[in-house]
């Protein structure tokens, strides 16, 4: 197992091929944190840590004479002399704060950890090695265990923190994070993303400063707004080179990282639950495990940490296999959706090659706009007389799947569930609900929540034979309290939320292995790795218009690989931003991701159709080859935010795609070179009817004709020859 432990020094080196996280037992005392980066052989060549008092910090000891306030911990808190973001925050019965906790021992297996109530983060089949430090408060019973998790053959660990309490007294946990991470020096640029409904994923590179730069969620989801994530990168990195790091947490409630410079110009990254929204009554003989967080390294730029990121997810998603292409009925029909609509869309998506025909918002009793009925989930008779059955039996005779929206997270005043159980929705006692959509959020913390939800999203897929959910979320939480948990356990319920819903869609994947879930907030509202260990891919934004679309992926993939991605042709002018663009130009960008249709299919040309024809045959060409493939950009989004270029290339390295995008078309028409980096320099590729070698494609480039007109765009297919 990739760990050595060096008994005299206290050094523990946790490494693979490709990095090394180095710890030391400080006077066997406290674990303080000695590097992170390439894999380095020789760490008995660290340099010692100094010694000695700072002004304005506690005295230090004969036996211990370093400085806490400057210590690289670990794990800390406050109250001990250390001033910076604390890692934990726990109060004893006493109310006052633990100091910072003391090694005892450790433990090294083969095994993740995969709590059972948190995402699965590991699969079977991907070899790690976790190391698993202990450390304990003698007065109160409080165990933590630091778990490091590393992949033996990824540049990524999963960091984590259990608690367990074995002492006679409630604790109350405060503040808890999966990781704390303390750098030497502050020569970094925070990368973080933020948006909003129809404007996610947007990048944002700043230096750090002295103080805090943080991030986080309030929401209850993760939201479009911010991401659980953040880099730091060393100054000029590229896409293609310099040293960069990052780490998110693989949980899809709120959260909190921060990056914090201190006054001696070290930094703390920290990443772990918001403090604000949360609070844990940890009683004596209970186990608190916090989400993981995933920490990666790459010496070779955003392309490089991107990669790492990419490794994870497809490790941790439920499946690998190529998602059918859909049509969906939300931009053709919005809620005036019914049984005659359908079946002319299984009739077309049957002609043009489609495999999957998503009955959208709408489909059910009082449902005519945003205003209708949600919770009760009865097929309106009117708009299906025949119900849906009729139409998957309709389906799957023409050889399509059939998929259904459903938002099983949320209910309206006005439906019999609430009717019959109101005390079922997020609310504060003795106020009036807060309603957003005109609808409200029930409590997936409480098991008959759950148990309800999941009989009836069960019965929908079994009496209608459903091969497809699209699991939307269109409203943050609100009033996050209910009527079950004591006073002093109300700060648990944003917690005990996202657990919930995990345990309904884990309970729905063992029921339904073949199902297919989509998921969708209002876009990419609750994208995360949390919900990609139960979701096969995410509808990333409610715009699809392909010029801002292709902005939203660029974000995205960062941190998700392109089959992660729904990506959907939609009308002409959009209907969000009534932008014009030709049916090619929506067609390559829908092909890279999860393709799929939203469009009124039968009032296409004959011209359209055979062009949806031929590309539906070329892409389920590539798909079973593309689906795993790597996904490069090779365009600086700094340099021109209107530029798009990606690189897609299999694991053989023997085909490729190449999507480029400028915007809008130049009166100066000048080709040039685009050098596309990532291909195998000795094999040569076959390129729009010409030999290449892939060499010369990565360093001088492959020509890029200009647009003849505005919002073009360019996807090539590159196959090695002999």
């Amino acid at each position: 197992m990739p760990v050595t432990v060096d008994k005299e020094t206290g050094l523990i080196n946790l490494y693979n091929d490709q990095i090394s996280y180095v710890i030391q037992l400080l006077a066997q005392r406290y674990p303080v944190h000695r590097y992170f980066g390439k894999v380095l052989t020789d760490v008995n060549a660290l340099p010692p840590l100094p010694t000695g008092d700072h002004a304005f910090a506690v005295d230090t000891q004969p036996d211990f004479p370093y400085s806490v306030t400057s210590l690289p911990l670990e794990y800390s808190t406050i109250g001990s002399g250390d001033y910076r973001q604390p890692g934990e925050l726990i109060a004893s019965s006493t109310g006052q704060l633990l100091p910072i906790l003391t090694y005892t021992s450790m433990t090294i297996t083969d095994q993740p950890l995969n709590p059972d109530q948190l995402p699965p983060t590991v699969a079977a089949t991907t070899a790690v090695t976790t190391l698993v430090l202990h450390l304990t408060d003698a007065l109160t019973g409080l165990n933590c265990d630091l778990n490091y998790t590393i992949f033996e053959k990824s540049a990524l660990i999963l960091r984590s923190t259990t608690l367990v309490n074995s002492g006679k007294h409630t604790l109350t946990v405060q503040a808890l994070n999966s990781l704390q991470l303390d750098l030497a020096d502050d020569h970094y640029e925070a990368l973080t993303f933020s948006g909003t409904h129809a404007h996610e994923a947007n990048p944002t590179l700043a230096p750090l400063h002295p103080g805090i730069h943080s991030q986080r969620s309030l929401r209850g989801t993760s939201g479009p707004q911010q991401q659980p994530f953040m880099g730091l990168a060393r100054p000029h990195a590229t896409e293609f080179s310099g040293d960069v790091l990052g780490t998110a947490l693989v949980w899809s409630g709120n959260f909190q990282t921060t990056a914090e410079v201190d006054q001696y110009a070290h930094t703390r990254l920290t990443i772990g639950l918001e403090p604000t929204t949360f609070q844990w009554q940890l009683a004596a003989g209970a186990r608190f495990q916090s989400p993981e967080a995933v920490l990666a390294w790459s010496p070779d730029g955003f392309n490089g940490l991107s990669q790492c990121f990419h490794e994870f997810a497809n490790q941790l998603q439920p499946s690998l296999a190529a998602n059918p292409i859909a049509v969906n009925s939300w931009e053709t029909c919005f809620f005036d959706v019914n049984e005659t609509k359908i079946s002319q869309m299984i009739t077309q998506a049957k002609i043009l090659g489609c495999d999957l025909v998503v009955i959208d918002d709408g489909w059910f009793v009082n449902r005519h706009g945003e205003s209708g009925q949600l919770g009760d989930w009865q097929t309106d008779p009117v708009k299906f007389p025949h119900g849906l059955r009729f139409l998957a039996d309709q389906a799957h005779q023409s050889g399509i799947q059939l998929g259904l929206w459903l938002e099983p997270e949320m209910v309206t005043t006005n439906s019999q569930l609430y009717h019959d159980h109101p005390d079922w929705a997020l609310h504060y006692q003795q106020r009036d609900p807060i309603t957003a959509r005109h609808q409200l959020v029930l409590d997936l913390s409480r098991a008959v929540v759950r148990q309800q939800l999941l009989t009836t999203i069960t019965d929908l897929i079994t009496t209608n034979q459903l091969d497809y959910l699209k699991w939307d979320m269109n409203r943050h939480l609100t009033q996050v309290g209910n009527d079950v948990l004591p006073p002093a356990q109300q700060g648990e319920v944003y917690y005990r939320y996202v657990l919930g819903l995990y345990a309904l869609l884990a309970e729905l994947q063992a029921r339904f292995p073949k199902l297919i879930i989509e998921n969708c907030s209002a876009g990419g509202g609750r994208l995360d790795f949390g919900m990609l260990a139960y979701t096969h891919q995410t509808w990333l934004s409610d715009l699809t218009d392909p010029v801002d679309r292709a902005k939203i992926e660029n974000g995205v993939s960062y941190l998700f690989p392109p089959n992660v991605f729904s990506t959907h042709v939609s009308a002409s002018p959009n209907g969000q931003n009534g932008r014009v663009t030709s049916l090619q130009t929506r067609l390559n960008l829908a092909s890279i991701g999860n393709l799929g249709f939203e469009m009124a299919l039968e009032t296409l040309t004959a011209a359209d159709k055979q062009l949806i024809k031929r590309q539906l045959q070329q892409v389920k060409t590539w798909q079973p080859d593309f689906n795993e493939a790597s996904f490069y950009r090779l365009q600086d989004w700094r340099d021109d935010a209107n530029c798009q270029a990606w690189l897609l290339v299999t694991p053989d390295r023997i085909q490729a795609l190449c999507f480029y995008t400028t915007g809008l078309s130049s009166a100066v028409k000048v080709p040039h070179q685009l050098p596309l980096h990532y291909l195998a320099d000795q094999r040569y590729y076959r390129v729009n009817g010409q030999r290449q070698s892939g060499q010369s494609l990565n360093l001088v480039g492959l020509q890029i004709s200009p647009p003849s007109r505005d919002f073009e765009n360019q996807l090539v297919w590159l196959q090695a020859t002999d």
